[in-house]
């Protein structure tokens, strides 16, 4: 093990205004069993005491460094946390949330298994004070690039957070997250690394990640009128992946399309809902609905569900609301 605990790993948190989460973040981070770690704090222009806060177990400790900057949104605190790096391996945590004390080392101990290594999320906190675990204790899971959709069917492709990732491909091939985007900017990333990473995925089933979930959950935040252009953009981002991976087969095209499906219907959804809300409070040049339901996207994505066998009768129920909708639109 002393081989092991001579590689550094670097830990990458972008952080904007997070007081009432951060301590018992950086506690989690600091109380790893692995201790070869360089805990990059991106304080990303706060204005509450985050950045105080950061700079306090910077000098308590010296593996922690701390980078106040202008606020420019996650995406540019992570890049500048990837230029910093330098470990390696990489490790994203966001500021709210933290991990199992063994996260870095069972990544560490399963780093050889010839995958990229990714980890269960969890949305139970109390689950930090569940007992140390083994390596061997830990349900590993290997899924092959040829069964990508079905990864990404089961949210493991997405999250920046859930992945050991292997700093030097980051650097080599100038892997970055896309800034001046708040919402969508972490698939584009994680497509771009998985071009050039182990085609092979690796899963540690544990729960080794806690997740916390919008801290406000509202309709008001989970709304935005730009969601079904973002939706676009990300689908033939990930059509384009792959057919580039030579993946593009009936297997993943059935998953893709179904979920394509899925998630215009869903923005129709929060969309009509947010407006019946807020009718009088937008105004009617804003109003997305009607454009939305009447966009040509919807018959061809379902004509491709149909082709593909993606179109159950769930699916079938949400197109005749969809019609329905756009009717009384």
């Amino acid at each position: 093990m002393r081989e092991e605990q001579e590689v550094l790993v670097s830990v990458v948190v972008p952080i904007y205004n997070v007081e009432a989460y951060l301590r018992p973040c950086l506690d989690s981070l600091m109380g790893q069993t692995y201790e070869k770690l360089e805990l990059l704090l991106i304080d990303d222009g706060s204005t509450d005491q985050s950045g105080a806060i950061c700079d306090d177990y910077a000098r308590r400790d010296s593996r922690v460094k701390v980078i106040h900057k202008g606020n420019s949104g996650v995406s540019a605190a992570r890049n500048t946390g990837i230029e910093m790096a330098s470990g390696k391996y990489l490790i994203f945590v966001d500021a709210d949330d933290g991990v199992h004390p063994q996260l870095v080392e069972l990544y560490m101990a399963h780093r050889r298994s010839g995958g990229t290594l990714l980890c269960d999320l969890t949305l139970d906190q109390e689950e930090q004070k569940r007992e140390y675990a083994t390596a061997e204790m830990v349900h590993t899971e290997t899924v092959k690039r040829g069964s990508f959709m079905e990864l990404f069917f089961r949210d493991y492709i997405n999250a920046p957070f859930n992945k050991f990732y292997v700093t030097d491909i980051l650097k080599k091939y100038e892997v970055r997250f896309p800034e001046g985007k708040s919402l969508g900017e972490d698939l584009p990333f994680n497509l771009e690394y998985f071009r050039h990473a182990p085609e092979d995925f690796c899963i540690l089933h544990a729960p080794l990640y806690y997740y916390r979930e919008n801290r406000d959950g509202s309709l008001s935040t989970s709304y935005r009128t730009d969601l079904f252009e973002i939706q676009q953009e990300s689908f033939t981002e990930l059509k384009r992946f792959l057919e580039d991976m030579d993946v593009w087969d009936e297997k993943n095209r059935k998953i893709y399309y179904g979920m394509y499906w899925d998630r215009l219907y869903l923005t129709a959804e929060l969309c009509r809902t947010y407006e019946k809300l807020h009718k009088r409070m937008i105004h009617p040049r804003d109003l997305r609905l009607k454009e939305i339901l009447r966009s040509p996207l919807w018959g061809q994505i379902w004509k491709e569900c149909e082709r593909s066998n993606a179109a159950n009768w769930k699916r079938r129920i949400k197109a005749v609301r969809q019609k329905v909708w756009e009717l009384l639109s």
